[in-house]
């Protein structure tokens, strides 16, 4: 998969994906029959509805989250399935717009952030010249969908004006109504006005939206350079692309890594990770450990910060997952790696993550909130043995005991630390319920299990288009 970026204008790029995919589902029909019927049959029954529309995707990043890692694949599948797929990313130069957005982010896991009210003018700017630079590139009988709250102001204002089917597409989501959730849920209705539809991960992430919602989970492709499996030491061009934050302690290589036991924890940094628990749990471990387990070290991966444009808080919350290590103590601190993985050739990041997921011992992710967790998607689907915090993303995707460990608050660090004696004494305990994990995200987790619930989305967002007749004007929210 060859992923590439091409300015249309100064907001905007366009993502240029090279590639194919269906034809590997094809070659293992034994595993993916039914699914394969099921999305050809569905796939015929859309192209009849959606024409020549082109269907645009709209995000804020090319590489680096959730959202840049599942849209190549299933862009190619659409393409290859008949349909005529683009993808945006809106870019901003304003650092105070994705202030504001990564603001929103925060308070939708419930996070009080500061400055919001502040921040909102430049959101709004950005937009009204996101929206003006949108009318010189999406035709007139376009298909729009919109990920996340960055380009959904200046997707609105345009929509206001050029009327358009279109889906506005959240990845996050909070499952309980509180104040901070529902002041932002009410910022953001009031520019999914012009849209036809909404599409959340969970059900309990609804929320009054004023048009119907679908839920349909994140998916991942096994196919991928992140998810197949690999043989031999990596090359040169992986060893160039991945640091390994020591602080006095010896370098060693991604080979070195690779060859050593060791836990795994994969995400942004991001304080709502819990990268601060998995550090706390893993210096309980080696403080009590056995004699057996002093080799054992733990990873936690993440990308370079400096290459992920739209969350400004990454090089921040990195510099102080540094801090944190360099104050444990020495025997500790020599066994804790944070590797910092370049985005500048998305598919060597992949491979980078995929190696260790492959090699992990174990994968922990101790989240302290999550609308979903793809790093923990692609664990399950390696058939790992993977253990999580109770964030409700995260319990919706492991089942304890069944596919994987839950771990509940409060002590969260102390159950953790046992997990990893448990996984040193007794690995044999997670194998079954490792296998379970792998053959439940071959039925369930795969993006062609998930583009027949797309297809019905559009078609009844194109229907209630085709059906509108008055629309108020769009007004962007300023209190």
């Amino acid at each position: 998969m060859k992923v590439t970026t091409k300015q249309c204008t100064p907001l905007f790029d366009e993502v240029l994906v090279e590639g194919s995919v269906l034809e590997h589902y094809t070659a293992e029909r034994e595993d993916y029959g039914e699914l394969l019927d099921e999305l050809f049959r569905s796939s015929n029954a859309t192209r009849d509805k959606i024409g020549a529309r082109c269907i645009w995707h709209i995000n804020s990043t090319a590489f680096g989250g959730g959202v840049a890692e599942m849209l190549p694949h299933h862009i190619c599948l659409l393409r290859e399935l008949g349909f005529d797929v683009r993808w945006l990313i809106f870019k901003p130069e304003d650092e105070q717009f994705f202030q504001f957005t990564k603001a929103l982010h925060n308070s939708l896991h419930d996070a009080i952030a500061v400055g919001v009210n502040e921040l909102l003018p430049h959101y709004l700017e950005a937009s009204r010249q996101g929206a003006a630079e949108l009318e010189r590139m999406i035709g007139l009988d376009d298909f729009l969908v919109i990920h996340d709250p960055q380009p959904l102001c200046a997707a609105a204002q345009f929509l206001d004006s050029h009327p358009h089917p279109a889906i506005w597409r959240c990845h996050i989501g909070y499952p309980r109504s509180t104040p901070t959730v529902d002041k932002i849920w009410g910022l953001l209705k009031a520019y999914l006005r012009p849209f036809q539809r909404i599409v959340l991960s969970d059900e309990a992430y609804a929320f009054d939206a004023g048009h119907p919602i679908d839920v349909i989970q994140p998916s991942i492709s096994p196919f991928s350079s992140k998810n197949r499996n690999y043989e031999g030491p990596p090359g040169q061009a992986l060893e160039n692309s991945v640091s390994f934050n020591r602080h006095d302690e010896p370098d060693r290589s991604l080979q070195d890594i690779l060859g050593s036991r060791y836990f795994l924890h994969v995400s942004r940094w991001d304080g709502l990770k819990g990268i601060d628990r998995i550090i706390a749990a893993f210096e309980r471990f080696v403080g009590t450990a056995s004699d057996e387990a002093s080799d054992t070290c733990l990873v936690i991966a993440g990308p370079d910060p400096s290459d992920v444009a739209d969350d400004p808080e990454g090089r921040a919350y990195f510099e102080k997952c540094a801090v944190l290590c360099s104050q444990l103590p020495k025997d500790v601190r020599q066994r804790v790696y944070l590797a910092c993985i370049s985005m500048k050739d998305s598919d060597a990041n992949a491979e980078i993550v995929g190696r260790l997921q492959q090699n992990a011992h174990g994968v922990f992710q101790l989240s302290r909130e999550e609308g979903f967790g793809l790093t923990v998607t692609e664990a399950l689907l390696r058939g790992k043995p993977v253990i999580v915090s109770s964030a409700f993303g995260l319990k919706r995707q492991v089942a304890n005991g069944l596919n994987g460990v839950v771990l509940d608050e409060p002590d969260i660090e102390v159950k953790a630390a046992e997990m990893m004696h448990r996984l040193i004494a007794d690995y044999s305990h997670f194998e079954e319920m490792a296998r379970t994990a792998r053959e439940s995200c071959l039925r369930s987790s795969t993006q062609i299990s998930q583009i027949p619930k797309w297809y019905d989305s559009i078609r009844s967002a194109l229907s209630s288009f085709d059906r509108a007749q008055v629309r108020e004007p769009f007004k962007p929210n300023v209190s």
